[in-house]
């Protein structure tokens, strides 16, 4: 199941990372754990690592060797300095009861989401849920029972839109069908009611999401057409779109991974078959067409490449996957630079298993990857190991350095100004005189809000991380539950930490 056959051993804890290196380098391979039972990452879109600033969190799960016998989902986290000792976050598992295959995600606040699956609900080993947490500043709240379906809920992933709304889709077994799921929570109700995508027969399973101007594109597995292809869904201002089939695979498309650009082009991820290996797909949806690409192939040809994963970083789009072209599972990874890709580089030197990749970038365009994987010295069950691009590290905090010298600079304008309702937002960062030195790719955390003359929030277009740089957002004149405002005058105000700018829309019905 999910490449459990890849891994028969561990590897020796590395007592120290990231290592200092020079910029633009890979930092060496760093074993995170040390279980005997065994510790994976998540396959597919499902991400076992977020990041928030110079802050990492990690999410895997264990197999728990001992008097009960079961899988638990495991946690640690980086403060920019060291690494916290491992802690079990979900329920403990015992014989045959598991918790495994977790998502994570972090928002503009710096919190962190978690979802897995778990059967400790039920006295029905055979019927997973999905379960989520939260944590921030060394606090976990409870865990909240996400689902109560008549199947089997699995395989959750989680994102978090521009106005800061999680949200969680999963595939469901039920009615003896498979279909793609989802929730939504604003932060100040209970989460919202369930919602369904990929209606078509037969089978619809693991999703994938990413976040495409503020707003969530998924792709999925479908079996509808007989054999499995990759569908597509995006969400607009409106609600859902159609979803419409991307792959053409004659043997089978499988575990999509998706990601989208500062652009809004998509950019979608799978595995394809062929008769005697398998292959990575791409396939890009234009923004500026609003049509897709041609598919491509990424990985070279006669080798068996499974569980790619994708992550955009500006103009930058990198896919990671593992194949066994060296006689053992390696991790590789292919770069596009404005739509141009590079050749095929071997990230992991493993030499025994190295697989079910997970990646996440920082607001300063560092990437971090970690995976399950074993090395051949020893012979144990998998650890998770690390190792990180660093583009422009984070600094160590100087004392004579304040918050005000940090500080970027932002602006805003809006037209057409009055407005019938549909106003374009311009907004630029900058960096302050006195930031430090760094390369374009750095962001900061930051919204976009729209108020009124009482000072009352009407609706958020963005939260999340602002880019050095020019943007550009739409209102369409409607408040957060999609009421049209009455005539009258409305702020603009973007937020870049605590520096704020404020642009007067006037609204004429």
């Amino acid at each position: 199941m999910n490449n459990l056959r890849l891994f028969f051993m561990a590897a020796t804890a590395i007592a120290f990372w990231p290592m200092s290196i020079n910029a633009q380098s890979w930092t060496a391979d760093s074993n995170l754990t040390n279980s005997i039972g065994g510790s994976y990452t998540t396959t597919n879109n499902s991400h076992s690592l977020a990041v928030s600033q110079n802050r990492i969190y990690l999410t895997w799960y264990d197999f728990y060797i001992g008097p009960n016998m079961g899988c638990q989902i495991r946690f640690k986290r980086y403060d920019g300095s060291t690494w916290s000792s491992d802690t079990t976050v979900g329920l403990i598992g015992n014989t045959r009861l598991n918790n495994w295959y977790p998502c994570c995600v972090t928002d503009a606040a710096g919190n962190f989401h978690l979802v897995w699956e778990t059967n400790e609900f039920t006295t029905d080993i055979e019927n997973f849920e999905i379960a989520y947490r939260k944590y921030n500043n060394n606090y976990w709240t409870g865990t909240t029972r996400l689902t109560k379906s008549s199947g089997p809920s699995s395989n959750p992933t989680i994102a978090v839109a521009g106005d800061g709304r999680l949200f969680v889709f999963w595939q469901d077994k039920r009615g003896g069908l498979y279909r793609i799921y989802y929730k939504t929570y604003a932060g100040s109700a209970d989460w919202g009611p369930e919602g369904i995508l990929g209606e078509n027969a037969d089978y619809c399973g693991m999703p994938g999401v990413g976040i495409c101007q503020g707003l969530p594109a998924v792709v999925w597995e479908d079996f509808s057409s007989g054999t499995f292809q990759v569908r597509f869904r995006k969400m607009s201002a409106g609600g859902w779109e159609n979803d419409s089939l991307i792959s053409h695979s004659p043997l089978g498309a499988f575990s999509p991974a998706i990601a989208a650009d500062n652009s809004g082009n998509i950019h979608v991820v799978w595995q394809d078959w062929s008769l005697n290996s398998s292959k990575i797909y791409y396939r890009k949806y234009s923004a500026l067409s609003r049509n897709w690409d041609q598919e491509m192939i990424l990985s070279s040809t006669g080798f068996r490449a499974e569980s790619p994963i994708i992550i955009c970083r500006d103009s930058l789009v990198d896919v990671f996957w593992s194949d066994d072209r060296s006689g053992c599972y390696e991790i590789y990874r292919r770069q596009s630079v404005n739509g141009s890709w590079g050749q095929e580089e071997q990230v992991t030197d493993q030499r025994a298993s190295a697989a079910l990749p997970s990646v996440a970038a920082d607001s300063r365009g560092n990437m971090h990857l970690v995976w399950s994987g074993d090395q051949p010295i020893t012979n144990n069950n998998p650890d998770i190991f690390i190792k990180s691009l660093l583009v422009d590290p984070w600094p160590p905090k100087k004392e004579n350095i304040t918050d005000i010298d940090i500080k970027p600079l932002c602006s805003i304008t809006t037209y057409p100004n009055p407005t019938l309702g549909h106003s374009i937002l311009k907004y630029s960062i900058t960096p302050s005189v006195n930031t430090l030195t760094r390369q374009s790719l750095i962001s900061y955390s930051g919204r976009l809000d729209i108020f009124n003359v009482a000072g009352q929030l009407v609706t958020r277009l963005f939260a999340g991380n602002l880019s050095i740089g020019e943007h550009y957002s739409e209102w369409n004149g409607r408040d957060g539950t999609g009421r049209k405002v009455a005539s009258g005058i409305y702020f603009a105000k973007v937020t870049t930490g605590t520096v704020t700018s404020m642009a007067k829309i006037m609204v004429v019905r």
